[in-house]
């Protein structure tokens, strides 16, 4: 990736990932923080796009996708609060949550005046839960723009802690990006989330390269001080033909590569990663970025992205039927010293314990635009401090599925590791 572009990345730094690497002093993550981490990006309000022509199918699809979290921009028309937040309505009666974005007139679409805060809250009901500054402001076009959007900011935040009924509701930042991120005014006051777009390009996710989140969070940090970060929009694209120097990568790759990324976020302290986007919004060929970012195809066609999300949800909720009875062991220790290793510990509401582990390596060749070869795997042993009832390890694939594989129930277990994500589960 020679140059950062509009879906470009913002990821954490290699130092970061010692700390992951510390196997004694890990912390104890819950799966369901992990599972309240992801969200996914929507277009309810974007007349002719899949969204809104097969409104139903995209619901019944996020119903099985498993992610409660959505973030969609605001598109007034005139005719609210039908369309756009019908449907936004109706989602919220359904659990799912929402980010929305107020646009701050910078870019296209219809600018979102902040004074109108109450009465979108009122139109969406329980659904909202951040009202979220401009998307990729180009503050850094010409002068004056930064301090437009800056004001278009405060007056967001004065809006929503002026409302007494929106005290749940938090505000994020403008989404800056590329150049623009250094021409932004300082934020701090008036935001609650610091607010990146940290697409990896055709990096993998724990890349210290271009696409690195690190670099990308420590740019915002001038901008937004200590706010936590949220990624409103993070993902790849597979538009193997694209000229764009957003450069793509395979389906494989990406449904090897997106569970990974979604770790890797929320163990480097990003509070929600929205995977952009649902549905692809377009079908215009396989040179188009924004008609390959969709989870599902533009004909609804799941892709093998949408599967591996999906069981990385799965594996981290709670079975069906589960009660904790014992709770699995917590004391785990990791032998053998193996660059680019990242792994982390997990508590289930069952009692089970959930050990992702893999190897952070770059599986694209960006000039061939071809998987590389495999990488041999690597063996660690996790110690426990007692002897397990049942160890299985969860592997999964470049088409989006996952094996499984008993392993034996002692307290040494010998773990071969891989590029691709592996979970072992102990009870």
């Amino acid at each position: 990736m020679t140059r950062l572009t509009r879906r470009s990345a913002l990821v954490l730094t290699a130092g970061a990932l010692a700390a992951a690497r510390a196997a004694a002093a890990e912390p104890l993550h819950r799966c369901e923080d992990l599972i309240d981490s992801i969200g996914v990006n929507v277009h309810l309000g974007h007349r002719g796009s899949p969204y809104v022509e097969r409104f139903a199918a995209c619901a019944e699809a996020l119903d099985d996708l498993g992610i409660r979290h959505l973030r969609d921009d605001i598109i007034l028309t005139g005719d609210e609060p039908a369309g756009q937040f019908e449907r936004i309505v109706d989602l919220a009666d359904r659990g799912y949550r929402f980010s929305l974005i107020f646009y701050d007139g910078l870019t296209p679409g219809p600018r979102v005046p902040p004074e109108r805060f109450a009465e979108i809250a009122g139109w969406a009901g329980d659904g909202l839960i951040v009202a979220e500054g401009g998307n990729e402001p180009p503050v850094a076009a010409r002068p004056g723009l930064p301090r437009l959007s800056a004001d278009h900011q405060a007056a967001l935040y004065r809006a929503v802690r002026a409302d007494s009924r929106a005290r749940s509701v938090r505000v994020a930042g403008p989404s800056y990006i590329q150049g623009n991120i250094a021409a932004a005014q300082n934020l701090a006051t008036v935001v609650d989330l610091a607010n990146i777009h940290s697409y990896p390009g055709a990096e993998h996710p724990e890349t210290d390269g271009a696409g690195s989140l690190a670099r990308f969070a420590a740019a915002a940090h001038p901008v937004f001080g200590d706010a936590p970060v949220i990624a409103t929009e993070n993902g790849y694209h597979t538009a193997l033909s694209t000229s764009s120097a957003h450069l793509p990568i395979s389906a494989g790759l990406r449904a090897r590569y997106l569970p990974r990324l979604l770790l890797w976020s929320y163990l480097h302290g990003v509070r929600r990663t929205y995977l952009y986007e649902l549905i692809s919004s377009f079908d215009r060929g396989d040179a188009d970025p924004e008609s390959h970012f969709g989870l599902l195809a533009y004909d609804g066609r799941p892709t093998p992205a949408f599967a591996a999300v999906r069981n990385l949800i799965r594996l981290f909720g709670t079975p069906a039927g589960e009660v904790a009875a014992v709770p699995a062991d917590r004391d785990v220790t990791l032998t053998g010293a193996i660059p680019d290793l990242v792994h982390a510990r997990f508590a289930r509401h069952d009692g089970a314990t959930l050990i992702p582990i893999w190897l952070g390596l770059d599986g694209w060749d960006r000039r061939s635009r071809a998987p590389r070869p495999d990488t041999p795997a690597r063996r660690v042993e996790i110690g426990l401090s007692r002897q397990p009832r049942r160890v299985r390890l969860h592997r999964f694939a470049d088409d989006g599925s996952v094996s499984v594989e008993t392993l034996s129930a002692e307290r040494r277990v010998p773990i071969p590791v891989t590029d691709r994500l592996g979970i072992v589960e102990l009870t």
